[in-house]
């Protein structure tokens, strides 16, 4: 028997048994997004029993021939908790937050330490992650024909996560799309960002990178008088490809930030994201916001993500969902942000563009 003194007279029995698998509870501790999940598999979990009140599972084995029993467990005093976790330390392999977090079987033993460091650190855990969905090379000059396509395509991912935003990627020398096109863009939630300079072209090969710019400036402001559109001061560099210059260019020229695919794993700190709340700092607002390809964002992996608080940026290019000029007609292709769609509607996630989530993130240093 256990003793949980000094924060309760109670005694509880350890034990290591095989589970039918997992489930986290709704305790307010747990970031929104994991509350109520349940694992199913095989597997051995810790378990105390014989505790009563005030002890507050936050999780639970699940047993289809008995009672479920906490491995993870809290206790409120005063104006603090005391985490209990039973996993042994070495279960948590040195790997890494994500992976871990991804992963079904370690997931379980991450989850307490991470509480613990959330609580300490004043996380908002009730507050869900941002949502986008961005789509490159999106309008181009002369793109006919395509209207009624791209109709039916808002439509499908309005049904499945309503409010949804999505941001297509616009090269500044396009300045003469379809007003058809923008039309049907303007019925829903959608915006627009920066892709390239000027030309949709390898931005290591510019040797003048401000001429670029100021050209590419201009036909920015050509395009929001033509149309009455708005471009988001955010760039998404054309095959992602840029240097260090290029990105200092960005911050003098008053770019709020930077989208790129994260290349596996993002860098640890971008997982404390500031509080929605707060201020970004005014001596440098300039962030890197990282999206994935839809072959890359699983559901655990989508779930790891949201734990952690990170923004679920999804990644198309026109190929992918049939809405170049003359494609043929895919009916896979409407479907591609499905498993996005369907994993925001279901933890509620906040629909933001990719301003507004730069204004979420850690800046870039």
């Amino acid at each position: 028997m256990y003793s949980l003194r000094p924060f309760s007279d109670q005694r509880f029995e350890f034990s290591i048994k095989p589970a039918d698998g997992y489930q986290f509870s709704t305790h307010p501790i747990l970031p929104a997004a994991i509350a109520g999940e349940r694992v199913a598999g095989r597997l051995d979990m810790p378990h105390a029993a014989g505790l009563e009140d005030p002890a507050r599972p936050i999780l639970s084995s699940v047993d289809r021939f008995g009672p479920a029993r906490p491995s993870i467990f809290a206790i409120e005093i005063g104006a603090g908790i005391a985490i209990f976790d039973l996993h042994a330390d070495h279960e948590v392999e040195d790997l890494e937050l994500l992976a871990d977090l991804a992963a079904p079987s370690r997931r379980a033993a991450t989850v307490g330490a991470l509480a613990a460091v959330d609580r300490a650190a004043g996380r908002n855990v009730a507050i869900q992650p941002a949502v986008n969905l961005v789509i490159d090379d999106r309008p181009v000059n002369y793109d006919y024909f395509n209207a009624g396509k791209l109709d039916g395509f808002l439509r499908h991912l309005e049904a499945q996560c309503p409010g949804i935003h999505t941001d297509f990627a616009w090269t500044p020398i396009h300045t003469r799309p379809h007003r058809r096109y923008l039309e049907v863009l303007s019925r829903y939630n959608t915006g627009f960002v920066w892709h390239g300079f000027l030309r949709h072209i390898d931005h290591r090969t510019i040797t003048d990178f401000e001429s670029h710019l100021s050209a590419g400036r201009a036909c920015v402001d050509e395009i929001s008088r033509e149309y009455g559109v708005r471009i988001q001061p955010v760039m998404i560099f054309p095959f992602e490809k840029d240097t260090a210059r290029a990105e200092e260019l960005l911050r003098r020229a008053g770019f709020v930030a930077k989208v790129q695919s994260a290349g596996g794993f993002p860098p640890p700190a971008y997982y404390r994201l500031r509080n929605v709340a707060e201020e970004p700092p005014l001596d440098d607002s300039f962030s890197v916001v990282f999206r994935e390809s839809i072959d890359l964002l699983s559901r655990d992996r989508m779930l790891a993500m949201a734990t952690l608080g990170m923004p679920i940026v999804a990644l198309a290019h026109p190929r992918d969902l049939a809405l170049r000029r003359f494609s043929g007609r895919d009916r896979g292709a409407i479907s591609y942000f499905d498993s996005v769609l369907r994993f925001a509607a279901d933890k509620s996630l906040r629909p933001k563009s990719l301003e507004s989530i730069a204004a979420e993130v850690p800046t870039a240093r």
